[in-house]
């Protein structure tokens, strides 16, 4: 009987916490009962938002005498260079190549005057300096395909930013806004990331790599200190782990060689360039065996 009553006792319960929250509900207006969600509403760090990456579109290259030799074969006749007047104020630097088929100067034109924009003769192309074709690729926003625009150039990255109004990334952020986000917004639009951007990055991998071809500092074999000088700074400062400083004052002191601290860094940055591919590929042969020690108690 106890069991059936506790079980009958639970249920009533239940139902009448279904009763509490929807009364509740019509009281406030919202539910209060849902569970939070894992994204918070406020999201205050828009800025340390990582965006998905841009669509790359890379660019043909062409070769002018490829094209040079075709117009030769389809007119009869080979294509002459752009005549100059002998007054123009507008000249094309002869250093100045195509950047699409790599024309000379003389197949350029000054297309504008002199606001920096030309065209070249071979292959029809525009560009200037700030033109698409002088980067490797086109880099184009995920969202709406408009190529970005480079807005900051940094030390080690430069910053591109989809400028296009209509740009559903763009139309997402600025639905998602509170009222009093964009009344802020648009008092301080810089405090809110509603763009997409994204970073391009000048690294070197190269010196990463296991191959690098990066030369030591200093060539050991002009080096002024013998090949026994060179085993004691190595010895103290590697094997003892002294410090650059330490095994200047050592080498001074005891063995009479004066030699400043950063020239024994340069010789440890060259010896270990040096010894690198021999210790990732030696072939060491551990002993399965431990010596033995032998415990003597005073």
């Amino acid at each position: 009987m106890y069991p059936q009553l506790l079980t009958y006792l639970l249920e009533f319960i239940k139902y009448q916490e279904h009763i509490i929250r929807y009364l509740l509900t019509l009281l406030v207006g919202e539910n209060m009962f849902e569970k939070p969600t894992e994204e918070p509403v406020n999201m205050p760090y828009r800025k340390l938002q990582v965006d998905d990456l841009p669509i790359i579109e890379t660019i043909e290259q062409l070769d002018y005498k490829i094209l040079l030799q075709e117009f030769y074969e389809q007119h009869g006749k080979p294509l002459k260079p752009v005549q100059r007047r002998a007054n123009s104020k507008v000249s094309v630097p002869k250093s100045l190549n195509c950047p699409q088929c790599g024309a000379p100067s003389d197949f350029l034109y000054a297309n504008n005057g002199d606001k920096g924009q030309f065209q070249c003769k071979v292959c029809s192309c525009l560009f200037s300096d700030k033109n698409r074709f002088s980067k490797e690729a086109i880099l184009k926003c995920p969202h709406c395909a408009r190529t970005l625009e480079k807005i900051k150039e940094r030390k080690d990255f430069s910053v591109f930013k989809c400028k296009n109004n209509d740009c559903s990334y763009y139309q997402k952020k600025l639905q998602a806004m509170s009222p009093k986000e964009k009344k802020r917004f648009e008092k301080d639009p810089q405090a809110f990331k509603v763009r997409y951007i994204f970073r391009q990055f000048h690294i070197d991998f190269l010196p990463l790599s296991k191959q690098s071809p990066e030369l030591p500092r200093v060539d050991l074999s002009k080096i002024y200190a013998s090949p026994h000088t060179l085993g004691l700074i190595l010895t103290y400062h590697i094997n003892y782990g002294l410090s650059a400083r330490r095994t200047a004052a050592i080498m001074q002191d005891i063995h009479g060689v004066a030699i400043s601290h950063q020239t024994i860094l340069n010789y440890e940055n060259s010896v270990a360039l040096l010894l690198k591919s021999y210790v990732d590929h030696y072939p060491y042969e551990l002993s399965d065996q431990f010596p033995e020690m032998k415990l003597t108690s005073k």
